[in-house]
């Protein structure tokens, strides 16, 4: 025999204002929780539940009410509510949804019905109001609680109602009496995610029962039924999408790998090269801030090419996610131009530091995908030493997903160029040998000469300038010590734009024994000066060894190095050092029969902690050439006026031998009007007389029809 436990009322009237507790009887004996509170101050009344007095139906419901007493004049009567319970049949047509099949009867589109059949059983039998109930369809809860948006949308909700969700009434009768509503929803179009099912709540609540015999005057009035807390009022169910491409299980185990390669772009065009590999890493060089590209191959193989059915199946909703460091940002994506690459399209942030790219939905098995990224790299920097970009492979299907980082090493290879010239690049020495203390101008010292020395920055203007600098070795001296290249002027310049000049040190160095300075303009060299410059320049010598150079490089000369700052410019900054060749060494030490090579060099050198830092093209050498004033002597050519006399000299011989000819009559010409000249005669001489022959071209041989004889006075007979 089977006992089943009634509820139980427990008052507490010393719990705060007083409480009763109920609590619930069942097969399984009395429910420890309590299914309902009763409190004292929601009814004002103190020692709450003090008294109990139950088992009495005053409402005639057939369920007993509970009076609660207290230590106060006041009694608080609790009436039960009537329980029913409800009983429903979900019919969803079609149960699995196919997009590839139209299902909507209202036209175009995969929609998706749902039949929901309602009944209602309470005691007593006798109890048989009219139950409305609400009932409420929502799709996708849990989705839009994400903030995505819904996949589904109702087609009879209510104008006011969200797209989402689906509000309708039904009206059963009596118990036991079904009635069934019916309301479908529509996908949306173009939706990404084709694999996760569609969840859908049904919930439902007694909006209001009508008795059919209306109560008495003196009866209480009928209170509202409750819902059975057996059966749930909440129904959840999911709509499957067909999955093609899965295996037996109808479970997707996609394969998603991703591959990348470093490019550099090559011009304008979108052509791209990949970047060079040092030590199994690949290098990309910043030269002007260029962008770099990532190829990127996505594939959907087999891991296992002889177990092909344990993964490689559809990767739905495939997405590629690159993130960038501060130092990099999305610029856009390129195709790679072969006809079998399906085009990728990529979505970014707002300040382009993390991309989404589309592979497909789904990609399908067996499927590879090739495209380029291009980055930006304008927020690189000398403290830059590796590009990191995170690579993540995204999808529905099932696949344990790790990221990926495609690296590579920077080498911050700044675009300095430095070249140089000397102007004039020949000097020539010679005179009186001075002392230091005889030189009051820079004219005493000797010939003046210029170097010019440039630095060109190829790409942008760096922010990073601020600690290079550009240095000029400048032989002052001879390795005796004696001076060489006396420095009288050092200026650098920018060469466009602002034009603004920036200072050299050591600034003692230049110009260290307050000479004098000149014009220098062509006008200040004296005549001998400007005529023997303009010989040294017209003559081509002999080419002769190098008998000296002297180079601070090879320790022959002593330099100065004048260290000028490089701060941020656009294209180039000029340092133009003016100086003189001291005569007096040269005098001493090379008075003759010497080639002197004098070599200046300049480069470039940046103070910075920083490793990768590169400089090509960052040195040059300008040489001079000095020659003894003797040496121009042997060198020096033939004087003009010998030049003149040769060539009227010239003039004089041919005149006379035109003279000579015409007396002997070498120009004058022949006249033949009075003179005879000879007569021509043709005679016709007979066939059978004639003794030469003549082969003609059918083979046969014929004699001549005529011949010529000369007479002595010159006539001409032909006889036949």
């Amino acid at each position: 025999m089977v006992f089943v436990i009634t509820d139980v009322a427990v008052g507490a009237p010393f719990d705060g204002s007083g409480k009763v507790f109920i609590y619930h009887g069942s097969k399984a004996g009395l429910v420890t929780k309590p299914a309902q509170v009763l409190d004292g101050i929601s009814v004002g009344v103190n020692t709450f539940g003090y008294s109990l007095s139950g088992g009495i139906d005053i409402d005639g419901n057939a369920y007993p009410d509970l009076a609660v007493g207290s230590l106060a004049d006041t009694v608080v009567l609790y009436r039960s509510r009537t329980v029913i319970r409800v009983f429903k049949d979900v019919t969803i047509i079609p149960q699995n949804i196919d997009l590839e099949q139209e299902s909507c009867k209202h036209g175009p589109g995969v929609c998706v019905e749902f039949t929901v059949c309602f009944s209602y059983t309470a005691f007593p039998h006798t109890y048989n109001p009219k139950i409305i109930l609400k009932c409420v369809f929502e799709a996708e809860t849990d989705r839009r609680q994400q903030g995505k948006a819904s996949r589904v949308y109702f087609l009879n909700r209510k104008p006011n109602d969200p797209e989402y969700q689906s509000i309708t009434t039904v009206e059963l009768h009596k118990q036991a009496s079904s009635r069934c509503i019916t309301t479908a929803f529509q996908l949306q179009d173009d939706i990404r995610d084709k694999l996760r099912s569609i969840p859908v709540t049904l919930t439902y609540n007694i909006l209001e029962a009508r008795n059919r015999r209306q109560s008495s005057v003196h009866s209480l009035p009928p209170l509202m039924p409750i819902l059975s807390e057996e059966e749930p009022n909440v129904y959840n169910t999911e709509v499957h999408f067909i999955k093609e491409g899965c295996g037996e299980d109808k479970i997707c185990h996609s394969n998603l790998q991703v591959n990348y390669t470093f490019y550099s772009r090559v011009g304008k065009a979108d052509q791209f090269v990949p970047l060079p590999v040092e030590n199994s890493i690949q290098v990309f060089s910043l030269t002007d801030q260029k962008d770099v590209v990532l190829k990127i191959t996505v594939t959907n193989f087999p891991s296992d090419p002889l177990h092909p059915h344990l993964d490689g199946d559809d990767a739905h909703a495939a997405q590629l996610i690159a993130t960038f460091p501060e130092t990099m940002s999305y610029s856009g994506v390129r195709p790679t131009g072969s006809a079998m690459d399906k085009t990728v399209v990529c979505h970014s942030n707002e300040n382009a530091s993390q991309a989404v790219c589309e592979l497909g939905n789904p990609m399908k098995r067996n499927a590879e995908i090739t495209f380029y990224m291009v980055i930006s790299t304008q927020g690189i920097t000398l403290e830059t030493t590796e590009l990191d970009v995170k690579l993540e492979m995204a999808t529905i299907s099932e696949q344990n997903l790790t990221s990926v980082f495609a690296t590579a090493k920077v080498i911050i290879e700044l675009p300095l160029s430095v070249s140089g010239e000397a102007t004039p690049n020949r000097l020539y020495y010679s005179g009186d040998v001075k002392g230091e203390s005889a030189m009051k101008n820079e004219e005493d010292v000797g010939t003046p000469v210029d170097i010019e020395v440039t630095v060109s920055n190829r790409g942008k203007s760096l922010r990073t300038l601020g600690s290079a600098y550009l240095n000029l070795m400048w032989p002052h001296e001879l390795a005796n010590g004696k001076w060489l290249l006396y420095p009288m002027k050092v200026q650098l310049k920018e060469k466009e734009q602002s034009g603004r000049s920036m200072e050299c040190i050591p600034i003692d160095a230049i110009n260290p024994l307050r000479l004098d300075t000149v014009r220098s303009d062509s006008s200040s060299l004296t005549p001998v000066a400007s005529q023997r410059s303009a010989n040294r320049w017209s003559l081509t010598y002999p080419a002769k060894k190098k008998d000296v150079v002297l180079d601070c490089a090879r320790g022959t000369a002593h330099c100065v190095v004048f260290q000028c700052p490089l701060y941020s410019f656009d294209q180039q900054v000029v340092l133009n050092v003016h100086g003189r060749l001291w005569n007096s060494s040269f005098l001493e030490d090379y008075p003759s029969g010497s080639n002197i090579e004098v070599v200046v060099r300049a480069n470039i050198t940046v103070k910075s902690s920083i490793k990768n830092l590169v400089l090509r093209d960052a040195t040059t050498q300008i040489s001079v050439m000095l020659y003894s004033e003797l040496d121009v002597v042997v060198y020096g050519g033939i004087p003009w006026w010998i030049i003149l006399i040769a060539v009227l000299a010239g003039i004089l011989l041919l005149l006379l031998l035109v003279l000579i000819l015409w007396k002997c009559g070498f120009f004058k010409r022949r006249n033949y009007q009075d003179e005879k000249l000879p007569q021509y005669h043709a005679v016709k001489i007979p066939r059978e007389e004639r003794p030469m022959v003549l082969e003609e071209k059918t083979g046969t041989i014929k004699k001549k029809d005529w011949v010529t004889n000369w007479t002595e006075d010159g006539s001409i007979n032909n006889v036949t």
